[in-house]
């Protein structure tokens, strides 16, 4: 698929991405069946149907640069052979450079520069697969690093700061 990756209407880069009244906002973030927030990607009917994804299905989006984890955001206002992911999403490695849960769709674009006279990057287009995640890799995931799941997450709010902090003072980073 192209994947197509723009600024959100609801946040630039990863500031906002943690205002809870826009997490209220289907199209800022889906709550998966794990009781986290995802970010979408968006899907036509007819591309979704072919990889047996419905609406809300947490998703692997893909190619060989990594995973990054969305729910899945079931619209006709995508033409087929394409998604589309807001760039701007809080990072959270499950596996750091590898898999990411917290929809960072930069871990996956190209790093080339467009030319050698340019430092443009071509990240609002490029190649991706995208498929449900299955219960054997959840349950994988989770045996093998168990610390991404461990880490503190607001239900509402996403990633918190204490979730990153090595023996620090949780209460002074609420």
């Amino acid at each position: 698929l192209l994947l197509m990756s723009n600024h959100g209407h609801w946040g630039m880069h990863a500031n906002l991405d943690d205002i809870t009244w826009n997490r209220e906002i289907e199209t800022m973030k889906i709550r998966g069946r794990d009781g986290y927030m995802y970010e979408p990607v968006w899907l036509n009917p007819k591309e979704a149907e072919k990889r047996g994804i419905k609406h809300g299905d947490i998703v692997k989006v893909y190619n060989e640069r990594g995973i990054v984890l969305c729910a899945a955001y079931v619209t006709e206002r995508l033409i087929d052979h394409t998604c589309y992911v807001d760039h701007g999403s809080r990072l959270d490695p499950i596996i750091p450079g590898e898999v990411d849960r917290g929809g960072a769709i930069n871990c996956i674009t190209p790093a080339n520069t467009t030319s050698k006279n340019a430092t443009g990057m071509a990240v609002s287009g490029f190649l991706c697969q995208v498929e449900k995640v299955t219960d054997e890799e959840w349950a994988q995931w989770k045996r093998d690093y168990p610390e991404a799941f461990a880490r503190r997450i607001d239900p509402d709010a996403g990633v918190c700061l204490a979730g990153w902090l090595i023996d620090g003072d949780e209460e002074a980073a609420k």
